[in-house]
């Protein structure tokens, strides 16, 4: 995946306020991405959000990964996430650039519930690719479209993450 996928549009200061947690041997995990949670008997494991995730209820996400993993293919690590709150706004790019390109097309999709995808991978072990915002609506879906002047934010989309995601609520 690539570094600022997803970034705040109002900066944090680099890993003030984020958790740590740990990461299993694999994939590493890139600041700037969304990072989804496994609870087991072995305690709480973090990995890249798969793609087309969160659903509300099924997908439970951290938050949003402060820094670079320090797991490598065969040693598991760590990493420090930033925490779900439906108050922040988080900015993207679109899956579709044509589908957000007038002020009119945005305005038409805020209030959307939406997905975030990987662009290259849809396994259970995302290995490449971008984060970006897909455009359908759906109730369960946990991502929510906000409103924002495009022209300020080219080639962006402005989004909170619903609550009903968040693995500690």
């Amino acid at each position: 995946m690539a570094i600022g996928d997803i970034t705040y549009k109002e900066p944090r200061a680099g890993v003030a306020g984020a958790r740590l947690y740990n990461v299993a041997a694999g994939t590493p995990i890139y600041a700037g991405e969304p990072v989804q949670v496994l609870l087991g008997s072995s305690g709480t494991v973090v990995f890249p959000a798969l793609t087309s995730t969160p659903t509300v209820g099924t997908h439970y996400y951290a938050g949003i990964a402060a820094n670079n993993s320090t797991n490598t293919a065969s040693l598991a690590g760590t990493v420090f996430v930033n925490p779900i709150s439906a108050s922040d706004t988080l900015l993207i790019a679109p899956a579709t650039a044509t589908s957000w390109d007038t002020q009119a097309e945005y305005d038409a999709l805020v209030g959307s519930r939406v997905l975030l995808q990987n662009s290259v991978t849809v396994t259970a072990t995302p290995t490449s690719g971008t984060y970006t915002i897909l455009a359908s609506d759906s109730s369960t879906n946990g991502c929510v479209v906000l409103e924002m002047d495009i022209s300020l934010y080219p080639g962006k989309v402005a989004f909170a993450i619903r609550n009903g995601v968040n693995y500690l609520s």
